[in-house]
């Protein structure tokens, strides 16, 4: 999703500027006036799917993701939330801002916040299963994300919206991504190792 909207559907749009440029407008279908600009986005096609393809994603890997970890109320906390925010990116994509705004802003208002705080759960959450260091970078990749959803939802100075929704995406987005690989080789290591030499750790 990342490298689709900001290698391919990025460099064809009318206006590169991530600063002031709001994440949606890639994915508008036809040229719209954008935070007071006109903006167009001809691979607007790319930006809609790879946010589909990512919250299913997003919600698969944390449905499976989940069957990893001890089970507890944290555990089912932090996933159920990602499970929503996987479903809001899905909405998102399905919603093109230019059609229906206010449908596809509180999706991605629900993908944003949901999943920053499902991030900082499952950061405490890895702090206390023995991966402290991990689970403290979830944990401030967290905040940042939620800090930043927050400020994005009460509309910051226009000029640096694009900036505010980044910062709120991508530390959960690119952690999320390498926690899910960490503990399926995790659990894959677990599995080739023999049941005697678990059993005496």
């Amino acid at each position: 999703m990342l490298v689709v909207n900001n290698v391919i559907v990025l460099p064809h749009a009318t206006s590169r500027n991530v600063v002031r440029q709001i994440i949606s407008a890639l994915g508008v279908t036809r040229c719209s006036r954008i935070e007071g600009f006109r903006f167009c986005s001809p691979w607007h096609e790319a930006a809609d799917v790879a946010w589909i393809v990512g919250g299913l994603c997003l919600t698969l890997g944390a449905v499976l993701n989940a069957a990893l970890l001890p089970p507890g109320r944290l555990r089912n906390a932090a996933f159920g939330l990602l499970v929503v925010s996987g479903l809001g990116l899905v909405s998102t994509g399905l919603n093109p801002y230019n059609l229906r705004p206010k449908l596809h802003l509180l999706s991605a208002g629900t993908c944003f916040f949901f999943g920053a705080v499902g991030v900082l759960l499952l950061g405490v959450m890895l702090r206390r299963a023995r991966r402290p260091y991990w689970g403290s970078v979830g944990i401030v990749c967290g905040v940042v994300s939620v800090v930043c959803a927050v400020l994005t939802g009460v509309r910051p100075d226009p000029s640096d919206q694009g900036a505010f929704e980044r910062a709120s995406a991508w530390p959960s987005i690119l952690w999320i991504i390498a926690t899910g690989a960490v503990i399926a080789f995790s659990a894959w290591r677990t599995s080739r190792t023999p049941a005697g030499d678990r059993g005496g750790r």
